[in-house]
């Protein structure tokens, strides 16, 4: 994920079950520095 989205803006879809908690997705992400949103 991370290389491919440093090239250029990328969306992802990520199962509910992967996101929370310290070792999700978003921690993770927002971790390496990426800001992380939510899409309505």
């Amino acid at each position: 994920m991370t290389t491919i989205a440093k090239n250029k803006p990328t969306f992802f879809g990520v199962g509910a079950a992967h996101l929370g908690g310290k070792e999700g997705v978003i921690a993770l992400l927002r971790k390496a520095g990426f800001t992380v949103e939510a899409v309505y």
